[in-house]
């Protein structure tokens, strides 16, 4: 009971000062080298329509033209006044609404002023900070572990990405790979510390992942990777196939390392509780827990991916195309990722399964 309460103060605490740091954030001013920061000081922004737009498939959409006035906060300017034009459209797609009262950034080139963005990094301090403190109410002292864990995984990406770029995507295959066994391990060491459980959940990770991805990449080649519309790919400055072949892998990993974790703890959990467990209730044991975990996993992964792909599919459906070419411009590589990733996620429970059982028991099975 003591030790929760610390928890909770401790949290408490963290949520505290998260607040104040996002507080802090958003007053910022003088910290931004590239851009300054201004505020929109009008309680009523003008706002009137420049002209209505309808496309060849009855599309409909509005040109219109907000007068900003923009108190400069920051800067050479600060202190002074502008008046600025901001056309936009209502769906926002490819512009910006500015609201009363928003700071933004502004960029100033020979005295003349131009809208950036509106000034949101308070919202990932804030994000960042009811993230830390629901994982030290959840976590408890583990809280360190995992955000040491994060913040060495983002460390490790932005290296692989530098090499990647550096390489000019000619082994990403080779690097993402590495990339793959780098991630699950240090993530696991971390929070797991080196121990069997941690080597028997890292083993089922690898599995699963190589495995799964050798797998679907030999299906790949037997059908001759037909409908494998790689030019859909977002902004490809590299090779697009090896880009997906990369995304593929460490999408495995994110699912698979997941579903290793669950199920070996468990397995690992029921050994110390009952020392005489035979081979055959353990198997049992890893199988019920791979069904129940299953399900929900491939559901996230395709909810995930939908969610991800949902503006651009709606865009498509409605410039009349059908909905098979709108499913291959948008849906069909990611379909494939999903699909990938879930025959990870069946393979895995018999991969952590015999992994527990190689790993974490320190005498003789009992076979029967």
């Amino acid at each position: 009971m003591k030790k929760k309460k610390i928890r909770y103060i401790i949290a408490f605490f963290a949520l505290v000062l998260g607040l104040a740091l996002t507080a802090c954030t958003y007053f910022a001013k003088n910290i931004y080298q590239k851009d300054d920061v201004a505020i929109v000081i009008d309680k009523q922004i003008k706002d009137k329509l420049i002209e209505k737009n309808k496309d060849v498939y009855g599309n409909e959409d509005q040109t219109r033209e907000q007068t900003l006035h923009l108190k400069i906060l920051s800067g050479k300017y600060q202190g002074k006044t502008f008046i600025e034009k901001n056309v936009y459209y209502p769906s926002q797609l490819v512009t910006q609404k500015y609201r009363a009262g928003q700071r933004v950034f502004v960029h100033f080139k020979k005295g003349n002023l131009t809208l950036v963005n509106p000034k949101r990094d308070w919202v990932l301090v804030l994000v960042l900070t009811l993230t830390i403190f629901l994982m030290i109410l959840m976590a408890g002292k583990h809280t360190v572990a995992l955000l040491v864990s994060m913040a060495l995984s983002w460390i490790i990406f932005y290296a692989v990405i530098l090499l990647d770029v550096k390489l000019n995507g000619t082994q990403i295959i080779l690097i993402f790979g590495l990339a793959d066994v780098v991630f699950s391990f240090v993530s696991l060491l971390i929070v797991q510390g080196l121990n069997k459980k941690m080597l028997a959940t890292w083993l089922a990770t690898l599995l699963g992942v190589f495995i799964s991805f050798a797998l679907c990449y030999v299906i790949m080649k037997l059908t001759g990777e037909s409908e494998m519309k790689y030019e859909t790919g977002d902004y490809a400055t590299q090779d697009p196939r090896g880009i997906f072949l990369a995304q593929s892998m460490l999408g495995i990993l994110g699912a698979v390392m997941d579903e290793a974790t669950d199920i070996v703890s468990s397995l690992y959990e029921l050994v110390q509780t009952k020392k005489d467990i035979t081979v055959q209730q353990l198997i049992k044991s890893g199988r019920t827990m791979g069904q129940e975990i299953m399900g929900p996993l491939i559901n996230v992964l395709v909810l995930i991916f939908i969610a991800e792909e949902l503006p651009m599919l709606i865009l498509y459906l409605r410039d009349n195309n059908t909905l098979g070419s709108a499913f291959g411009f948008t849906l069909s590589l990611g379909a494939t990722q999903s699909v990938i990733s879930a025959i990870g996620i069946v393979l895995t429970v018999v991969f952590a399964t015999g992994c527990s059982l190689l790993f974490l028991k320190g005498k003789k099975w009992d076979w029967r």
